[in-house]
């Protein structure tokens, strides 16, 4: 059986999407529910929800079954997929949490979306940085360094103090489980 390993950002694209994540915490809320009664339960449509769960099933974090003309997604992770056992584990604590905003938590997730952050997160793992360093060391402009910097901060990846910019502490999980990814 050969090894899948969808690329972090990839996977983060699609946890930083609020509707996902809320599908996600409700099939791990009751994992025996169909794709029509998720989409009733959170009122949306059922192609969007269907979409939206294959999403998650394609990072390896769902696994799709049928009983008769039902769907259902259960939370097991792809054993093709490495990140997927660890990555769904971090999801279910965090989730799980009563006080979990899913805004919060998608931010969480943009501030990987992207290859270019991912890098300023690897810099910052080992020193504090300016931005006009992180721009020579990341190559690129000092404009869209800036945004960057911006939503790794929203997201909590980085703190800033005066000009420097360090590593955020990891908050929940999740983010403690997308960084032991990277």
């Amino acid at each position: 059986m050969a090894q899948l390993n969808p690329t972090v950002w990839r996977t983060c694209r699609v946890l930083s999407h609020p509707g996902r994540l809320r599908l996600l915490q409700e099939v791990l809320r009751q994992p025996e529910r169909s794709v029509s009664q998720l989409a009733e339960d959170l009122s949306i449509g059922v192609s969007d929800a269907s979409q939206q769960l294959r999403r998650l099933q394609s990072r390896g974090l769902l696994k799709r079954t049928c009983r008769g003309l039902e769907v259902i997604y259960r939370p097991i992770p792809d054993p093709q997929v490495p990140s997927a056992k660890p990555l769904l584990l971090a999801l279910q604590k965090t989730l799980a949490q009563r006080r979990t905003n899913l805004a919060n938590l998608a931010l969480v997730a943009k501030g990987l979306a992207c290859e270019r952050r991912i890098a300023i997160v690897r810099l910052l793992r080992n020193d504090s940085f300016t931005q006009a360093q992180i721009d020579l060391s990341v190559g690129a402009r000092r404009n869209t360094v800036k945004d960057h910097l911006e939503i790794l901060l929203a997201g909590g990846w980085v703190t800033k103090s005066g000009q420097i910019y360090s590593l955020g502490k990891m908050k929940n999980p999740l983010q403690r489980t997308l960084f032991s990814l990277l």
